[in-house]
């Protein structure tokens, strides 16, 4: 179970990144897909055999169109004034969700695209699809993508982004793969502007700095800065990251 805390630290300074212009725009990419459902319900009924070459668009801007969503939405919750973090256990920071039904639902419209555009040139005889480099299967693209979707649909619930805070050090997920960060090779944390968004940068003893976006935090960089860097110079506090409550607490009270 995941509780949104909001600490009363020193005031951030991050961008708004959802203006009216924005919400607006989220509202509608909400209608479209149920007009395009229509729309393709319509094609396939008042065409003969159901075989239409306007399927195969249709799906593909469908799936551009929750792909555009899904993003927004990852974004959308991010917790701006706070840190979301997860219940029990050491002091873990979610990210926003990649997976899920909406990102499936993208992969079934991209692998449908690619079934509609096939289906239609074995109906009409039509030869197989060039690609740009003059290979069969240009369509194949949505097929792959359609598949890598609907994986990460199903597996990304079960590995959520995010930043866990321990004793021994970091770890961070931003895909699959987590990253383990000892505290003794981490020198120190920088906010910095990447467009709109203000990233969180960790820097290393030795190695390139490692950039980590809000949407992979959940939370507000400040913030996240600021707990990172308490405990990065108070080694004899880090007991306290076995509650996160108390943890915050802490930097509560001297920030």
């Amino acid at each position: 179970m995941n509780k949104v805390c909001k600490p009363e630290l020193s005031e951030p300074g991050s961008p708004e990144l959802f203006g009216p212009g924005v919400r607006t725009y989220l509202k509608l990419l909400w209608m479209f897909p149920f007009a395009l459902a229509a729309t393709v319900v319509w094609e396939l009924v008042s065409a003969p055999n159901g075989n239409t070459p306007y399927l195969m668009p249709m799906l593909a801007i469908a799936g551009m169109n929750l792909l555009v969503l899904v993003g927004l939405l990852a974004n959308r919750r991010i917790v701006r004034n706070g840190l979301r973090i997860r219940s029990g256990g050491a002091l873990h920071l979610i990210g926003a969700r990649y997976g899920g039904f909406l990102v499936v639902l993208m992969g079934l419209c991209f692998a449908g695209a690619w079934y509609a555009d096939l289906w239609w040139r074995v109906s009409e005889y039509v030869s197989p699809d060039f690609g740009s480099s003059g290979r069969r299967g240009g369509t194949m693209f949505f097929l792959f993508a359609g598949i890598g979707c609907i994986v990460v649909g199903i597996v990304k619930p079960f590995l959520p982004t995010g930043v866990k805070i321990c004793e021994e050090g970091l770890k961070v997920r931003k895909g699959v793969i987590e990253h383990r960060i000892p505290w003794h090779q981490l020198e120190g944390v920088a906010l910095r502007l990447r467009g709109r968004v203000l990233a969180l940068e960790l820097a290393f003893v030795s190695g390139p700095i490692y950039c980590v976006m809000p949407v992979h935090l959940g939370s507000n960089p400040y913030y996240v800065a600021e707990l990172i860097l308490y405990y990065l110079r108070h080694p004899g506090r880090r007991e306290l990251l076995r509650d996160p409550d108390a943890a915050i607490r802490e930097v509560m009270e001297v920030a």
